[in-house]
């Protein structure tokens, strides 16, 4: 039986469109964390922060091969987990597709509706240190 409800948990996150969620760098951490704030995320915790994101990002309908797009972004919060800042991860895209891709991530990143993050102030240092990658599969709305 537990064999089948793994299998079920794979089928299911499998049948998931990618969304938008922050990829830690590096491996993560083990044990429970450090006083500088670099613990890695959760599983829950990178699940609740992607629908959060996703509840304010809007990708245009009509964009043709939108699954090929994806971008990257970091963010920098303040105290408070409000995201202050969004940079891309290396040059911005030159391609009118992912630049409009890009505008709308970081579009939902500042969002005040998207504001603050919920994540433990803990690991607001693992936020900003990791790599937000938007694909909109799936996500044409």
């Amino acid at each position: 039986m537990q064999n089948t409800l793994e299998r079920l948990r794979t089928a299911q996150q499998q049948d998931r469109a990618p969304t938008a969620r922050p990829n830690p760098s590096g491996a993560p951490q083990q044990g429970g964390g450090s006083p500088t704030g670099t613990a890695a995320l959760t599983q829950g915790e990178i699940r609740g922060l992607a629908d959060q994101i996703a509840e304010c990002w809007n990708v245009d309908r009509g964009m043709m091969n939108a699954d090929q797009i994806v971008v990257e972004l970091r963010v920098q919060l303040d105290s408070q987990g409000n995201v202050r800042n969004v940079v891309p991860n290396g040059a911005p895209p030159a391609d009118p597709r992912a630049r409009s891709v890009y505008e709308s991530a970081r579009r939902a990143l500042l969002s005040p509706q998207c504001n603050p993050l919920r994540v433990p102030p803990s690991k607001f240092g693992t936020v900003m240190a990791s790599i937000f990658r938007f694909n909109p599969r799936g996500l044409v709305r």
